[in-house]
C-alpha cells in the first residue's frame, strides 16, 4: 500500500467516527497541556524569581582575592577589568567596587556606621534600585574621584530622619561628601545590601574615606563580570582565571590568586530553592500527565476493538497484516499530532488568562509548541502499536462473527 493510499485511509478513519476521535483527541490534548502549562509557569517564574532574587548578579562572575593562600598577589585591579573583557567570551558589563566595612558616618542629625561602596564602571546593574530623589552616580563620575555619594533607603531615613538628604552634606571618616540621590526600595534581594550603605566614585572611596593602606588606590574589593547567558558562568571563571593568572605570572600548579563567588550572597541556596520547586511542579506535571496517558490509552485500545469486523473484511479483500498495522499506526500519529498541538494551544490560552487574572509571570518559548506535537506523536505511536498488532492478529472469520 502507497504512504498516500495509507494516510488517506487514515484520515477516513478518523473522520469516521467523529465521537470516538473527539473524546480522543481532547483526553491526549489535556494530557499535553498540563505539561506545556508547567513548562510556561516554570519558564516565567525561574524569570520572575531570578529577577526578584539576583537580578544581572544571578549571571555574574564575582572576581575576589583569594585570601588562603601564601604568595598572595592582591586584590584585582581596575587594570584587569579591559583584559578580562578581551578574553572572556559573552562579557555584557564589568564593574568594579571598593568596599569600606563599618566606615564613620556624620551629620548634622545622626552619627553611626555603615557600608561604603565606591563604584566603578556599570556598577547600576547591580544596584537595581530606582531613585526616591535626587539623581544617581553617572557613568563618567563613578570612573573620577569626585566626593558624591547616594544614600541607600534605610541610610537616607537614619541619617537624615527629619528632613531631605538631597543637596546635604555627611562626613564620611572625616571627609565631606556631597548627597546627591538617595535609592528607593531594592528590586532585588542582593540589591538590599545597599539599602542601609553609601555608594560614592571608586577614586572617593579609596583615596579620601578609605582608613587604611592596605590596598592600593586602584585594587578592588571585587569585580563584577556580568555575562549575556549565566549557564557558561563555569567557562567564564575558566578564562578569567587563565587570564589572570598569566597577568600576575601565578603557574597552574598552584592555588588560583583570586577566588570567584561571593561568600555574602547566597545564590547557591536560592538557586536550590527554585530547583527544587521546579521539581515539585514537574512531578504534579507528570501525575496529570500520567493520568490523561491512561484514558487516552483506553480510549485508543477501545477504538480498535470495535473496529474488528473493518479490520476482518479489509483481511479478506487482501490487506497484509503490515497493512493494517500501518493503517493504525497512521491513524494514532496523525491524531498524536493533531492532539498534542491542540494541547500546546489550550496551554498557551489558558496562560494568557491566568496572566490576565493574576499577573502570573508565564513564559512560552516558541520551542514548546514543537515538543508539544512531538510528544502527541510519540503517545500515539506508543499507546496505538499495541492495540494494532492485536487487531491485525485477531482471525479475520472470527472477528466477522462477533
Amino acid at each position: 500500500m502507497k504512504a498516500g493510499d495509507v494516510f488517506r485511509e487514515a484520515i477516513w478513519g478518523l473522520a469516521s467516527r467523529p465521537a470516538r476521535t473527539s473524546a480522543t483527541l481532547i483526553a491526549l490534548a489535556i494530557s499535553v497541556a498540563t505539561v506545556a502549562l508547567v513548562a510556561g509557569v516554570l519558564s516565567g517564574f525561574e524569570r520572575r524569581i531570578e529577577q526578584m532574587s539576583f537580578g544581572a548578579y544571578g549571571r555574574s562572575l564575582v572576581i575576589r582575592e583569594n585570601f588562603f593562600v601564601e604568595d598572595r598577589v592582591g586584590s584585582p585591579r581596575l587594570s584587569d577589568i579591559e583584559r578580562l573583557r578581551q578574553s572572556v567570551p559573552g562579557v555584557e558589563s564589568a564593574a568594579a567596587w571598593r568596599i569600606l566595612y563599618g566606615a564613620e558616618v556624620d551629620t548634622p542629625d545622626a552619627h553611626g556606621q555603615t557600608e561604603i561602596y565606591g563604584v566603578y564602571g556599570d556598577f547600576r546593574r547591580e544596584a537595581s534600585a530606582p531613585l526616591a530623589a535626587g539623581r544617581h552616580i553617572t557613568g563618567d563620575e563613578a570612573n573620577t574621584s569626585r566626593r558624591i555619594c547616594v544614600l541607600g533607603d534605610y541610610a537616607a531615613r537614619r541619617f537624615f530622619p527629619d528632613e531631605a538628604a538631597v543637596g546635604r552634606p555627611i562626613r564620611i571618616n572625616g571627609v565631606s561628601c556631597e548627597v546627591i540621590g538617595v535609592l528607593g526600595e531594592p528590586q532585588n534581594r542582593i540589591a538590599e545590601r545597599y539599602a542601609g550603605a553609601v555608594l560614592t566614585t571608586f577614586g572617593a572611596a579609596s583615596r579620601y574615606f578609605t582608613y587604611t593602606t592596605v590596598m592600593a588606590p586602584d585594587e578592588a574589593t571585587q569585580l563584577t563580570l556580568i555575562l549575556n547567558d549565566g549557564r557558561y558562568l563555569e567557562r567564564a571563571q575558566m578564562w578569567a582565571d587563565r587570564t589572570l593568572r598569566r597577568r600576575y605570572g601565578v603557574p597552574f600548579s598552584q592555588a588560583s590568586p583570586f577566588i570567584y563567588a561571593d561568600p555574602t550572597a547566597s545564590v547557591r541556596s536560592l538557586r536550590q530553592q527554585r530547583e527544587l520547586v521546579a521539581r515539585l511542579l514537574f512531578v504534579i506535571a507528570g501525575v496529570g500527565l500520567i493520568s490523561g496517558l491512561i484514558g487516552y490509552g483506553s480510549a485508543v485500545a477501545a477504538a480498535a476493538s470495535e473496529r474488528r469486523r473493518e479490520v476482518a473484511l479489509r483481511r479478506t479483500l487482501g490487506a497484509s497484516k503490515s497493512d493494517i498495522i500501518l493503517q493504525f499506526l497512521t491513524e494514532n500519529a496523525v491524531l498524536g499530532v493533531l492532539g498534542g498541538a491542540l494541547g500546546g494551544v489550550l496551554a498557551l490560552a489558558i496562560g494568557l488568562a491566568a496572566s490576565r487574572a493574576w499577573s502570573w509571570p508565564i513564559s512560552f518559548e516558541p520551542s514548546v509548541f514543537g515538543a508539544s506535537a512531538l510528544i502527541g506523536l510519540v503517545c500515539g505511536l506508543v499507546f496505538g502499536a499495541l492495540p494494532a498488532r492485536r487487531a491485525a492478529s485477531a482471525p479475520p472469520a472470527g472477528a466477522v462473527r462477533t
